[in-house]
């Protein structure tokens, strides 16, 4: 029974549990009790969720979302173990994926509340460069998945992506002068994917690139398959690739990571559902050209040792590989480059109609005008980014968790936490208001604040001057 459904307010409810000096729980598979599990479940406590068991042997909190039966998909946020020409491994990796002492408390209340006939399954389909097996070893992931399912738990793990891109190089951040040496290919691996397939999802007049300024002729991924986006964007016509296994689902439960992001000021909850779409290269992430010629790709004009620097970046080859011939100096602030700015119009409205197709798509892609999945997401700030992220962020203990059912707000009270502004990031601005969900009004945030405020603000990407940060002392 789903008693906190019925509850006015509930969808518009966001706890916040702030812990100074929180860390993750070691080793795997993280069994209870622990002070990560606990957290957990004082976020759960906050939401309200099965308030009248809370604290008894009987307490179900995810049955509030859960029936028994249900078919559940648990999206953790795994990136990448490299960023370019640098490895992330130990606090940046936590910094930057989740981590198996918070998914352990996730599962083991899904489970119960799905109960015997349900189905829980981690999922994810990360950026095509993601080695995952160097994310979810390291961080426990796998070890927890491994534990539970010996325990006889019905549980699997979906790597959602059809390919990855493996590295094969000569000159791997081979450092000499001042600079990194790197020299190789990306070699494109197919992956089986998602076993359930995969559905085209067509947002037409309901995408927010119905109203984008540019000319859909000129929306771009990144420099591999720069023109991509162009056939699947047009008047009236914004195509999405998502998982059948994502649309099946009757519960998303979103594990999010608090990081900052050079794209789009911040990555929480609503920028973790690009990771729920298999067809990246569909995806728009700037509009070609600087702000003089009407794009959003770079900040100033570019010379032709900016673009040539670009290109050998990443020079497309047949059959989907790639060469990489890059010598980056060492020590300098990242350039503006594929729209890691704060004049970003493009991913934005991206990451939103991402959204409103997890919502609003059924399991045939169609969309529909109410709500076809329940949601819970979960902002993971125990470590968090600050700076140059996402990959190239500076790991923060925050000890912090963000938790709701309405993205929008979670993410505008993550901001808040973060001491950045919310008013000036574009992807949680234009989210608000009803734009995604009726829920997403400032004027019915029921917010429920446990635990001291964090010390200072975090630092905001260079590439975002406008998040000055506010009060609360400075950067340390």
């Amino acid at each position: 029974m789903r008693s906190e459904d019925g509850r006015a307010g509930a969808a518009s409810r966001v706890a916040v549990v702030s812990r100074p000096g929180l860390a993750y729980h070691e080793p795997p598979p993280f069994d209870p009790p622990n002070p990560v599990y606990r957290a957990v479940e004082e976020l759960f406590r906050d939401l309200g969720l099965d308030r009248g068991r809370a604290g008894t042997p009987e307490w179900n909190p995810l049955g509030d979302l859960v029936s028994p039966g249900d078919r559940v998909v648990i999206k953790p946020n795994f990136v990448s173990s490299r960023n370019l020409h640098e490895r992330i491994t130990d606090l940046k990796l936590q910094a930057s994926s989740t981590h198996g002492s918070l998914l352990r408390p996730v599962l083991d209340y899904a489970l119960r509340a799905a109960g015997p006939r349900g189905r829980v399954r981690v999922v994810d389909c990360p950026v095509e460069g993601c080695e995952i097996e160097e994310v979810v070893r390291p961080l426990g992931v796998a070890a927890v998945i491994e534990a539970l399912r010996g325990r006889g738990r019905d549980l699997d793990f979906i790597d959602l992506r059809t390919f990855q891109v493996a590295p094969r190089f000569l000159l791997d951040d081979v450092r000499r002068l001042g600079r990194s040496f790197n020299l190789g290919l990306l070699v494109r691996q197919s992956l089986p994917g998602d076993p359930a397939g995969y559905r085209v999802v067509d947002l037409g007049e309901q995408s927010r690139f119905e109203d984008h300024p540019g000319p859909f002729d000129r929306l771009c991924f990144h420099r591999s398959h720069r023109h991509t986006p162009v056939r699947h964007h047009r008047r009236g016509h914004h195509e999405y690739g998502m998982p059948a296994t994502v649309l099946g689902a009757d519960v998303i439960i979103n594990l999010a990571k608090l990081k900052t992001h050079r794209k789009t000021g911040v990555t929480l909850a609503l920028k973790s559902v690009i990771g729920l779409s298999h067809e990246k290269y569909w995806l728009p992430h700037f509009t070609a050209g600087h702000p003089g010629a009407g794009g959003d790709e770079y900040d100033r004009p570019q010379d032709a040792g900016d673009l040539l620097e670009a290109l050998l970046s990443r020079l497309p080859l047949p059959a989907g590989h790639s060469l990489v011939a890059r010598a980056p100096r060492l020590g300098t602030a990242p350039r503006v480059i594929d729209g890691s700015w704060e004049g970003n119009d493009t991913l934005w409205r991206t990451i939103i109609d991402l959204n409103r197709a997890l919502f609003f798509a059924d399991r045939d892609g169609r969309l529909r005008a109410e709500p076809q999945r329940r949601y819970l997401a979960i902002v993971d700030g125990v470590v968090a980014g600050e700076g140059e992220g996402p990959l190239g962020a500076t790991p923060v203990r925050a000890g912090l968790l963000v938790g709701g059912r309405d993205p929008s707000l979670v993410d505008h009270a993550a901001c808040d936490a973060m001491g950045l502004d919310p008013g000036r990031i574009p992807l949680v601005r234009e989210s608000l208001g009803g734009a995604l969900l009726p829920s997403g009004r400032l004027d019915g945030l029921d917010l429920a604040w446990d635990g001291p405020r964090p010390a200072r603000p975090f630092v905001p990407p260079r590439s975002w001057p406008s998040l000055a940060p506010r009060g609360r002392g400075s950067p340390q």
